[in-house]
C-alpha cells in the first residue's frame, strides 16, 4: 500500500504502521513514508479494478470520504455497537479475536451436523440409570443362584436382562460374594461361569470382569483378608477351564501400579498355582467339587460320547448322551471338544463336522 499526501491523511498512515507493527513486530523492516510531493511511488503489481483492496477513498476536508462507494451504506439495526468486546478483541485498529463468535446464534435442530447437548445429557443419564438397575438385578440373580444351585434358571434369568454389555459386573459380583463363601460357593461360581462362557457371556465380558475383580483387590482385602489368595485360584481355575487365556496374566499385570494388590494376586495366580507340577488337576478339585458336577467330568463326559459317536456314527444316540448331560448352555466346549478331535483325528473329520451342523439345527429349531 502507498501513501500520498492527496489521498490519505496522517491518522490513516500512522493506523497502517501501527497494524503492522502488531502483525509481526521482528518482521517490521524500517520503512520511512515519505510526505514529500516529490516522493516517487514505489512500483507495484496492477490489480484488478473490481479487487476489494484497489480503490482509492479521496479525503474530503474534514476527513469524510469524497467518491466512496460506501458513502451510501446504512447503519447496521443490529444492538452491538462495535466497540471492543469485554473479552479484549475487536475495536478500531485491531483484528479481531480468532475465534470470535456471534452470541446472538442459534443452532439449527433440522442441521444434519447438529447435536443437541441436552440429547447427549439424557443419553449418559438414561445409561448411568440402566447400569444401576443392571447391578441391582444381577445382584439378586447372583444370591438366588448360590440358594438354588440351578444354572439353567441363572442362565436364563440373565439372558432376560437383555444387556450383555454389562455381563462384565456379573461375572466381577459373582466371583466377589463366592470369595466371602464357603468352599461350596466357589466351587459354584466357577462352574456357574464355565457353563455361561460363550453362549450367554461373551469371552470379551468374562476377560474384563476379571480384569474388574484384580483391579478391585485392594477394596477386597479390606472385607477378605485372604483375598489375594482367593482371587488368585479364581483367576487359576479360569484359565485351567478356558475361560480365561493365559495372556490375561502378563496383560493384566502391565497396567497395574506396582504397590497394587493387584500384582500380588498375579504373582501368586502365575508361580504360586499355574506354575505349580499337575497344576490342571489340583486346581480342579481345589474346592472339592461335585460328583457328577466338576467342569472335569463334564469335560470327560463330552470326549467320551464324540468318540463313541465317530466309531458308531450314531446321531440320534450322540443327541441323546448331550441331552442327558443336561447342560444347554455348556455346548460351546461340545464344539470345542469336536473340533479339536477333527483336527487330530483326519478320518473323522466329516462325521464330526456333520454332527456340529445337525446339532446347531436342532438348537435353532
Amino acid at each position: 500500500m502507498e501513501f500520498t499526501d492527496k489521498y490519505v491523511s496522517n491518522e490513516h498512515k500512522e493506523q497502517h504502521l501501527s497494524a503492522s507493527e502488531s502483525a509481526d513486530p521482528s518482521s517490521v523492516s524500517p520503512f520511512v513514508i515519505s510526505t514529500s510531493p516529490k516522493s516517487p511511488r514505489s512500483p507495484r503489481s496492477p490489480r484488478s479494478p473490481n479487487s476489494p483492496r484497489s480503490p482509492k477513498v479521496h479525503q474530503g476536508k474534514h476527513g469524510g470520504s469524497v467518491g466512496s462507494p460506501l458513502k451510501n451504506q446504512r447503519h447496521s439495526h443490529s444492538r452491538k455497537d462495535g466497540h471492543p468486546k469485554k473479552g479484549g478483541y475487536g475495536g478500531k485498529g485491531t483484528w479481531g479475536g480468532l475465534l470470535d463468535m456471534d452470541n446472538d446464534h442459534v443452532d439449527d435442530p433440522n442441521d444434519p451436523n447438529y447435536i443437541s447437548d441436552k440429547e447427549d445429557t439424557k443419553f449418559v443419564s438414561k445409561t448411568s440409570a440402566e447400569f444401576e438397575e443392571f447391578k441391582k438385578k444381577a445382584t439378586v440373580i447372583v444370591e438366588e443362584y448360590f440358594v438354588n444351585d440351578d444354572v439353567n434358571s441363572t442362565a436364563n434369568e440373565l439372558r432376560e436382562l437383555e444387556l450383555p454389555s454389562y455381563s462384565f459386573y456379573f461375572v466381577k459380583k459373582l466371583v466377589s460374594i463366592a470369595m466371602d463363601r464357603r468352599d461350596k460357593e466357589k466351587e459354584m461360581a466357577s462352574i456357574l461361569l464355565s457353563s455361561l462362557y460363550g453362549d450367554v457371556i461373551d469371552p470379551q465380558q468374562v476377560y474384563k470382569g476379571f480384569q474388574k475383580l484384580v483391579e478391585s483387590a485392594d477394596d477386597l482385602i479390606v472385607d477378605i483378608p485372604d483375598a489375594v489368595d482367593v482371587l488368585a485360584l479364581f483367576i487359576a481355575r479360569a484359565v485351567v477351564d478356558d475361560i480365561l487365556p493365559p495372556s490375561f496374566l502378563t496383560k493384566t499385570m502391565a497396567y497395574l501400579t506396582k504397590d497394587s494388590k493387584g500384582v500380588d494376586v498375579i504373582k501368586r495366580a502365575e508361580k504360586g498355582y499355574l506354575s505349580a507340577p499337575l497344576h490342571a488337576e489340583t486346581i480342579e478339585r481345589c474346592w472339592g467339587g461335585r460328583k457328577n458336577k466338576t467342569v472335569e467330568d463334564l469335560k470327560l463326559k463330552i470326549n467320551d460320547l464324540l468318540i463313541e459317536y465317530v466309531v458308531s456314527g450314531d446321531v440320534k444316540e450322540a443327541f441323546r448322551c448331550i441331552k442327558d448331560l443336561n447342560v444347554p448352555h455348556f455346548h460351546h466346549e461340545i464344539v470345542k471338544r469336536a473340533v479339536i478331535m477333527a483336527m487330530e483325528k483326519r478320518q473323522a473329520e466329516n462325521r464330526l463336522l456333520d454332527l456340529l451342523k445337525k446339532n446347531r439345527r436342532r438348537r435353532s429349531n
